[in-house]
This record gives C-alpha cells, structure tokens and sequence, in this order.
C-alpha cells in the first residue's frame, strides 16, 4: 500500500458517509478508480454497512433499556 492508500484509509468513513469536501471527494473517487485494493476495500465497508443496516432493524426487547439504566444508576 502506499502513502496515498494509507490517506485514503483514513479518509475512508467520511467518505462512504458522504462527508467529505467536495474537492477530497474528487481524489478520493480517483484513488478509487486507478487503485483496485482500496476499490475492493470501499466496496467491502459499503456492502457491509448495508448489511448492518437490513439485519440491525429489530427494536430492544421490552425492558431491557430500563433494565441497563437502572444497573447503571446503582453503580
């Protein structure tokens, strides 16, 4: 990996969160179309916020909430 994959990396969460500058946006979509690792990594990272998203749906169980909260206050 290079230094550029390395700023990618790190730049990566803003990125797929639509968070960048428009102007790292550009590099970044570049980085990704001339370098087919960090390319395979973005894709990963997307395909598995995805998934979190349509298997995370289920609310907490009645009670458990109020449950945790009132452990915590005790401690």
């Amino acid at each position: 990996m290079s230094d550029q994959c390395d700023a990618l990396l790190e730049r990566l969460e803003l990125f797929l969160d639509g968070e960048c500058a428009s102007d790292a946006e550009q590099v970044i979509e570049q980085h990704l179309q001339d370098c087919p690792p960090c390319l395979h990594r973005a894709d990963f990272e997307r395909r598995l916020r995805e998934l979190v998203a349509t298997k995370c749906r289920d609310s907490a169980p009645a009670g458990l909430v109020d449950g945790i909260m009132s452990r915590l206050q005790l401690s």
